[in-house]
């Protein structure tokens, strides 16, 4: 069995490695497609591949949706130069999934959607796209099944944990790879001293205090995320994998420039479902709240899923069988 991972950055990325990590060394081949230029994530999934290979992502986050119409000529011809043909092919939404998984299909693959964790009011555009053209899209709740009555799955989709959890008492907070300038603001009028920021495409010395570790990116994130107290961010797939993986507290502060992304209302969801706590007006007393409360909450339910990488892995697995 030949398979397809399109880890398409950021969040996506994170689906794809969690689906490789489960396939490995059980298939024939396993080929991942990730945006142009983002060493990232070929760092994260290519232990996992026999082989990486790029197509330039259509339209960043932020960007005007004239991009796609000028980006997306460019990723469809190096997607038919690229790429082969395989048995299957997983999905990870983002525009940068579709110009690849739509040429997998043409080329007899069975397609794979997995749809963003935080949806739970309205369909991600790829992944509405694909399912239309044929694709099983996997979910990662039960409540998802109002938007995929056929979805599969039903458990969270993530990463294997590299680190057993331990709590060293700092506060972790990640903006992901555009960054939270809001969020960042904020934690700077707050009067706590053992913090750990990520801050992404965001220059980070502006964040710099006594008692602070501030960086761009480190690609052993997953060490902050073990032994942290608590972790605060967007409602991101490193938020996700924080509270399911590694049982971590969480407080969940939506992002205002994501336009694209879920909404605050389906970010509110997530943190129930996790077990969470919830910040939409933010501010330096509605933050340190959510904090100190995260803190005492020792046992959320993020603890009881099972892994959704795992179910996702047997099911593509069974493709072959039938």
């Amino acid at each position: 069995m030949r398979v397809l991972i399109i880890a398409s950055g950021g969040g996506h990325t994170g689906y794809g490695v969690a689906v490789a990590q489960h396939l490995h060394r059980k298939v024939d081949e396993i080929t991942a497609v990730i945006p142009k230029n983002d060493e990232w994530s070929r760092e994260l999934i290519k232990p996992y591949v026999d082989r990486v290979i790029e197509v330039p992502k259509p339209r960043l986050p932020g960007e005007g949706l004239y991009r796609v119409f000028t980006g997306l000529p460019r990723a469809v011809l190096e997607s038919i130069w690229k790429i082969g043909k395989y048995d299957v092919v997983v999905a990870t939404g983002s525009n940068h999934s579709l110009a690849p998984a739509v040429v997998a299909k043409l080329r007899g693959a069975r397609l794979v959607a997995i749809e963003s964790h935080d949806r739970f009011l309205s369909k991600g555009k790829t992944v509405s796209l694909l399912e239309k053209l044929g694709a099983i899209v996997a979910i990662h709740w039960g409540v998802q099944k109002d938007l995929y009555p056929n979805g599969i799955v039903g458990e969270p989709i993530v990463r294997k944990p590299k680190y057993s959890p331990m709590d060293k008492g700092y506060i972790l907070v990640v903006g992901g790879f555009m960054g939270h300038k809001r969020l960042f603001d904020t934690f700077l009028e707050l009067e706590y001293r053992n913090v750990v920021m990520q801050t992404g495409r965001i220059d980070p010395e502006k964040y710099r205090k006594p008692g602070w570790r501030v960086f761009r990116f480190d690609k052993d994130l997953d060490w902050w995320i073990a032994h942290a107290s608590v972790v605060v961010g967007h409602n991101s797939t490193t938020i996700l994998e924080a509270a399911v993986a590694y049982r971590k507290s969480i407080v969940i502060v939506p992002n205002p420039e994501w336009k694209d992304s879920a909404s605050p209302a389906e970010a509110e969801i997530l943190a129930y479902i996790l077990g969470g706590r919830y910040v939409y007006e933010l501010t330096p007393g509605t933050l340190a709240h959510a904090i100190e409360k995260a803190r005492r909450y020792k046992n959320p339910p993020a603890f009881r899923f099972r892994s959704g990488a795992e179910i996702l892995a047997e099911k593509i697995l069974e493709m072959e069988r039938r």
